[in-house]
């Protein structure tokens, strides 16, 4: 079956635990949410920020607690908290969440309605669970290089590597591109590219990431790429 096409995008939004750039002290790119496109950047969060990927507030020592409007909008409420550490020109992450998916008939009412077949009369995802990932970065002056592992727990369980690099090539702009293959729960390639901005408070960022729907959480077959947006207000 095909899968109503905003609930598709949906769902696939909400397994891209969807990522402005100034310069920070060591003089390299650094994001207003210490994200990049569809990875986490490696960067610590040093001051509140309100942003559709990811709003956060910084605790002490490196750590923060954060979640993702994206996916309470999309009826996943999450919460997650994360620690980073930046020492001369290299970057450590490590951060955790937990989602508990509660749009699960909202959906299955979307797709069964606009369903092809009289045979379906089901559609369920199940995207509750937890999810770890660890990123290690190096600024490399106006270049930051880096890579992610992420593993998450929902109905099946998926391992994911991911590299990224992002250049500060004007003032706060910088270009991203993001490439990495999912090599449990289904190998599958991964990919962004975008473009960020990052003043002293307002951030954006807007690119395209090619998602393969034939990911474990999700069924049906392929949408190659969708759109990356993000907004937010940095309160330094």
């Amino acid at each position: 079956m095909k899968p109503h096409p905003f609930a598709a995008w949906a769902l696939a939004a909400l397994l891209s635990p969807s990522l402005a750039a100034a310069e920070d002290d060591a003089g390299g790119v650094r994001t207003n949410t210490a994200r990049l496109l569809t990875t986490d950047a490696a960067e610590v969060i040093d001051a509140p920020v309100l942003g559709l990927q990811r709003t956060a507030i910084p605790l002490f020592a490196g750590f923060a607690v954060d979640t993702s409007l994206y996916a309470n909008a999309l009826l996943a409420p999450n919460l997650g908290v994360r620690w980073a550490m930046a020492s001369g020109s290299h970057r450590f992450v490590l951060g955790a969440r937990y989602t508990r998916f509660v749009g699960a008939s909202v959906y299955s009412g979307i797709v069964t309605s606009e369903a092809d077949t009289p045979a379906l009369q089901r559609f369920e995802p199940e995207l509750s669970g937890p999810s770890f990932y660890a990123v290690y970065g190096m600024a490399l002056g106006p270049l930051l290089v880096q890579g992610e592992a992420r593993y998450g727990i929902y109905t099946s369980d998926y391992l994911s590597f991911t590299g990224a690099v992002a250049f500060n090539f004007s003032g706060h702009w910088s270009v991203v591109g993001e490439a990495g293959v999912r090599v449990k729960g289904g190998s599958t390639l991964r990919a962004a590219a975008g473009i960020r901005y990052g003043g002293e408070h307002f951030g954006l960022g807007l690119g395209a990431t090619y998602v393969d729907m034939s990911d474990p959480a999700l069924p049906g077959e392929s949408l190659p790429v969708l759109p990356v947006v993000d907004l937010s207000w940095s309160f330094r």
